[in-house]
């Protein structure tokens, strides 16, 4: 529904002020014009109370259609509560936007009043649902869990307030007209990010490089050191911009 803002007509305000001020000679003038003022509004008044009520109605509407998406999607991406506690922990605990995992004893530390069982079921919830991996050891069924690139892209932005997926739009727009920033010191020193940032966009872009076609030794700060970005990449990247959506 499209809500068009309503225009003064200036001419008809102007002369409707005009007499109002010549109403105003005699007390009784002046009472029958108030009286008039709201007994007869100005076509101007009329609209906008017209839209107001339709900025109401499409409010609303979009409630409503909002709703009835949620109630369709949500079933399909439902995470649970104490699985996304543990995702948020996990973020928010991590300063490096790399794989690092975190120890399950860690975990049982900051969730005290869990049960245990609960919780490793709140990590395995996670690992099912691609956002964990988990480690496992003789006595321990959960003894290690480390985020994934989805989890930054999923809960980044709630948790710390980075948003993964618009940062690394910024980069694939980077990379596409500026070949230096395919160094990737050369790119952090544009943007002017801290590692934390960077990172998660860097693994998430990463996902669409042919393996050696970015650096794969273990830096101690950052995901990768450069990129090799031949047409197949290119193309890959401005889809990417192109829909606006990260995968």
């Amino acid at each position: 529904m499209m809500v068009k803002h309503p225009e003064r007509d200036e001419s008809r305000t102007a002369f409707r002020r005009l007499i109002e001020a010549l109403a105003q000679a005699t007390p009784i003038t002046a009472a029958l014009a108030h009286l008039y003022g709201y007994t007869h509004p100005s076509q101007f008044e009329r609209d906008l109370e017209k839209f107001r009520r339709d900025i109401a109605t499409s409010v609303n509407s979009q409630e409503e259609r909002l709703d009835r998406l949620e109630a369709v999607l949500a079933p399909r991406a439902a995470v649970g509560t104490l699985a996304l506690e543990v995702a948020f922990h996990v973020l928010r605990t991590n300063d490096t936007g790399r794989r690092l995992s975190v120890g399950f004893d860690v975990l049982r530390d900051a969730f005290p009043k869990v049960e245990k069982g609960l919780l490793e079921e709140a990590a395995a919830e996670l690992d099912h649902s691609g956002y964990a991996t988990t480690t496992t050891t003789f006595g321990h069924p959960i003894f290690r869990v480390s985020p994934t690139t989805s989890m930054f892209l999923a809960f980044d932005l709630v948790a710390t307030g980075r948003d993964t997926r618009a940062d690394a739009l910024e980069i694939a727009r980077i990379w596409l007209n500026d070949e230096a920033t395919h160094n990737t010191f050369l790119l952090l020193e544009r943007l002017k990010w801290e590692p934390r940032r960077l990172n998660p966009p860097l693994s998430t872009l990463c996902r669409l490089f042919q393996k050696g076609r970015y650096s794969n030794e273990i830096h101690p700060i950052l995901e990768a050191t450069f990129v090799l970005i031949t047409p197949n990449e290119r193309f890959k990247l401005r889809r990417m911009l192109d829909e606006g959506r990260v995968d």
